[in-house]
């Protein structure tokens, strides 16, 4: 990579920050300015607004102490960097601009002195970025060594009336007609599509373009600039510049992460809230704009971080309550997502009070600024007021006042599109199982001509656009995730941004195939249907299936992937009923629209409403087919289990031309959306299933914001449930008393008498391979069986065949699998090894001799199972102590610790 292309952050968080910042008080201003002191001979004079342009940094640091303290802790190691810099051995870093000043400067001048200075001039006004003090700032005001250098680098450029003030003219405005250069920058931001400000966020190259044309256009204004002139007059040029400051960020280890908290915390000081209230006023629709433009929903989780368990708050910002309910308060919360692969970033926090219409309204709060939980104070200073409002306010909210605007005010933000409920997938982190996971809404592909709410197919917020947001998102993503991998040399860490590298493009996909209801019909009361319009299919499948082959090629691409590496990857199209509250949604798919899917490499078609997900296989599916999601009474569970509820209740149908079916050779997505997230333990959690006249059954998923788990009945009633499980025979001090009770509570492993589990007792193959199978959603359908020694009528044989086919397993010898015999652990390694790589985001192998070099037992493991007991062993689902008692029979607590560790990589 050129230096060229590694523009600081820190540039372009300083020239956006003059924008609604007012932080400092009047007193403070004052006393900041130097009571109007008298230039000194050979010093500049001190402009009236500088003070302005430091309120603003100061104003950023606010938000930057009330947000992540590891971002504050990024800055200060920063700025410890930078000062430690010495003039004398680091000046190189400023060569390109010395250079031509130095050609300049008489054989009088004391060029020493006029070097070292202006370094320590730069270092110290840039360390001022990153910490604005009011003892700094005084100290850099009142140095006379540097008013001294700077006057004898303006005399030598031939303008001696070079101010101060028109230093900062250039790199501030003048609250005129000159915009400078942070105005300039604010302007060409807000010009911006929503696309083109989410390639800015997150490639580098993208901002490194921005400045540099920014500069190019100033350095030319040499008529409205006289620090134009002077540079001009030296020939100090943009490119010069730019060297400048990507010599620092080469020598500064802390310079990227400490400039992205600035970015971050810029972001949280300008973010406001739009909201689209709906349904009586029991919905509200969130979205924010950052100084006036809106951020695209894909790089957006919303949550609720406390509040009424009434209120329901979507990853893609849906707030409602109930129809029981006459009103909720809740605060919320909106995450950045991290481009680097770090933890999203909160940039907005606020109470908020739904009232439905005709109800006595509740006060509402004020804005709940992000806690601080920094060891730095916040300096004293008047607290920056939260931006305002949307146009549509909450009912209940009293509109807060909007900060006073730059010399240069950001146009006003363009409307933003209808957004679309989370449907459950999205957030890198804690993927489950493939597209779930905590919130990552996205823009929905409409089916509009692009007028109204709803995106056309092309032009601005239209599905092209919308995707092309999407997959600059992922390589961004990717980008980063192969830079990681390049730079560790541990095989552990690169697995585990193997894995991270299928779950963003996993997630991609999962984006890609949202498209919004354009028009659902009521059918009756609660209840809305719509039917896949077949004009239409074609093209939005084209779109979906040309993304799709980018985000697999890039992912092949990846040299920890690799092709196999996409095998697993699932396309998918689903209609979204996005804000139609109701009981029941029904879509129909035309025999036409369903075979357009197929050949058009769409694996799954289903719905998605206020945030659940039915997303049903293709393969095998002919004609017309209809499916039907509803949600049930909270009864048609609680009348058959008395566990604590986490989720409300669901059934889903399928019909295939009129016929039901309530069963599929590939297992059905469903994804709910939890209720009592905060409130439940997460390991606890279990996915029940009521049959008629059956015995509830218990099933494993993942939970994120939704609970996701791949389903084979329709027809049975769902819903997520915190079933608490112990034993007799495993005491609190048991070293696997956790992972026991959480398999047995997911309904993988069980006791083997009432309220006994015995740990100690050694595990069959065919034990193994049932609880393997239901660890992982395989299904367990009666497949054929190749093994003379598993018969059809064995109760294990569906688990065995699933786990045969799925290349999990391959038996002991060709035509044997001997399910009775004691299971090692080294087989029980390898077969959860395998099974981790058909789930995707696992290489069948990676440097597997390299990998076991540090158990000494390594000589033990079986030729044929070493490469999977190394990804095994590298993943710590095996070994411990520096051995891995390969041939060892593995004990229950073993299979349930194994199993463990085995779910938490997914």
């Amino acid at each position: 990579m050129t230096n060229h292309r590694k523009l600081s952050l820190a540039m372009l968080a300083a020239v956006m920050a003059a924008g609604p910042l007012s932080a400092l008080p009047s007193a403070a201003l004052s006393s900041l300015s130097g009571g109007g002191i008298a230039s000194a001979a050979g010093s500049l004079p001190q402009p009236p607004n500088i003070d302005g342009a430091l309120a603003q940094l100061y104003a950023l640091h606010e938000a930057l102490l009330a947000g992540d303290p590891a971002d504050l802790q990024d800055v200060l190691r920063f700025r410890e960097e930078l000062e430690a810099l010495d003039p004398a051995a680091e000046f190189q870093l400023a060569a390109p601009v010395w250079d031509k000043i130095d050609a300049k400067l008489p054989a009088s001048a004391d060029r020493e002195f006029i070097r070292n200075n202006l370094f320590a001039l730069y270092r110290d006004t840039l360390a001022l970025t990153y910490r604005p003090t009011y003892d700094d700032l005084r100290k850099l005001r009142s140095n006379a060594d540097y008013r001294a250098a700077l006057a004898a680098i303006v005399r030598a450029g031939g303008d001696s009336d070079l101010t101060m003030d028109e230093v900062v003219a250039f790199f501030y405005g003048d609250g005129g007609s000159r915009l400078g250069v942070e105005g300039t920058v604010r302007k060409r931001i807000a010009e911006l599509s929503q696309a083109q400000l989410f390639q800015l966020l997150y490639e580098p190259q993208k901002r490194n373009e921005l400045m540099l044309r920014v500069l190019n256009d100033l350095l030319a204004r040499t008529d409205e600039y006289t620090f134009a002139a002077m540079l001009q007059e030296y020939g100090i040029t943009s490119m010069d510049l730019q060297q400048t400051m990507v010599g620092f960020q080469e020598r500064l280890a802390y310079e990227k992460p400490a400039a992205s908290a600035l970015l971050v915390a810029l972001m949280r000081l300008t973010s406001a809230e739009q909201v689209q209230v709906s349904q009586q006023g029991r919905q509200h629709q969130y979205s924010l704009t950052v100084s006036g433009i809106a951020i695209p929903s894909v790089a957006l989780t919303w949550a609720k971080l406390s509040g009424s368990d009434d209120v329901a708050v979507t990853g893609s910002g849906i707030v409602t309550i109930p129809g029981s309910a006459s009103s909720g308060s809740a605060v919320i919360q909106a995450r950045l997502l991290n481009p680097y692969g770090g933890p999203d970033k909160v940039i907005f926090q606020k109470e908020i009070t739904l009232t439905a219409e005709g109800a006595t309204p509740t006060p509402s709060a004020s804005p709940t600024p992000t806690p601080s939980e920094s060891p730095t104070p916040t300096p004293s200073a008047s607290p920056t007021p939260t931006p305002s409002e949307s146009p549509t306010p909450t009912p209940s909210a009293s509109p807060t006042p909007t900060p006073s605007e730059s010399p240069t005010p950001t146009p006003s933000a363009s409307p933003t599109p209808s957004p679309t409920p989370d449907p459950g997938g999205g957030g890198f982190p804690g993927f489950p199982g493939f597209p779930g996971f905590p919130g990552f809404p996205t823009p929905t592909p409409g089916s509009g001509g692009g007028s109204g709410e709803e995106p056309g197919n092309t032009g601005p917020g239209s599905v092209a656009e919308q995707i092309a947001a999407i997959l600059q998102q992922y390589f961004a993503k990717l980008e980063s995730i192969k830079q990681r991998y390049n730079a560790t040399s541990s095989i552990s860490e690169k697995l585990k941004l193997i894995r991270e590298a299928f779950k963003a493009a996993q997630e991609a996909l999962d984006a890609i195939g949202k498209i919004k209801v354009p028009a659902p019909t009521p059918r009756s009361a609660g209840a809305f249907s719509a039917e896949w319009n077949a004009e239409e299919a074609g093209s939005q499948f084209s779109a979906i299936s040309d993304a799709a082959a980018q985000i697999k090629g890039a992912l092949a691409d990846f040299e920890g992937a690799g092709q196999a590496g996409t095998s697993s990857l699932r396309v998918s199209a689903e209609l979204d009923f996005e804000t139609e509250q109701a009981d029941s949604w029904s879509l129909d798919i035309p025999a036409e629209v369903l075979e357009s899917a197929k050949s058009s490499g769409i694996d799954f078609i289903g719905l998605q409403a206020e945030g659940a997900r039915v997303s049903v296989p293709v393969a095998a599916r002919t004609g017309k087919l209809s499916i039907t999601l509803s949600r049930l009474q909270d009864s048609a569970v609680t009348s058959a289990s008395s566990l604590p509820l986490a989720s409300r209740a669901y059934t889903y149908e399928i019909e295939q031309s009129g016929r039901k079916i309530t069963s599929f050779g590939r297992p059905v997505r469903l994804e709910l959306p939890l209720s009592r997230s905060g409130s439940v333990d997460a390991d606890r959690l279990s996915l029940v299933k009521i049959r008629a006249g059956r015995a509830a059954d218990f099933q494993s998923g993942v939970a994120g914001s939704v609970y996701s788990a791949d389903v084979q009945d329709a027809g049975s009633v769902y819903a997520v449930v915190e079933n608490r499980v112990a034993f007799k025979d495993i005491p609190a001090s048991h070293w696997a008393r956790t992972t026991i009770e959480t398999m047995a509570a997911k309904g993988i492993m069980n006791g083997v008498s009432a309220g006994a589990f015995e740990p100690s007792r050694s595990v069959t193959r065919a034990e193994f391979a049932k609880m393997l199978v239901r660890t992982f959603n395989l299904g367990a359908d009666a497949v054929p069986l190749t093994f003379k020694d598993v018969r059809e009528s064995d109760w294990f044989a569906p688990y065995v065949g699933t786990a045969a086919a799925s290349g999990i397993t391959s038996g002991r010898s060709a035509d044997s699998f001997a399910p009775h015999a004691a299971i090692s652990r080294q087989e029980m390694a390898a077969m959860i090894a395998r099974a981790l790589q058909q789930a995707g985001g696992y290489p069948t192998s990676l440097l597997t001799e390299q990998a076991l070099a540090s158990f000494k037992d390594r000589a033990s493991v079986s030729a044929s199972l070493k490469p999977a007991v190394a990804i095994a062993a590298q993943l710590g689902i095996i070994g411990g102590g520096g051995e891995l008692k390969p041939q060892q029979q593995a004990s229950r607590a073993e299979a349930s610790a194994m199993l463990y560790r085995a779910a938490k990589q997914l």
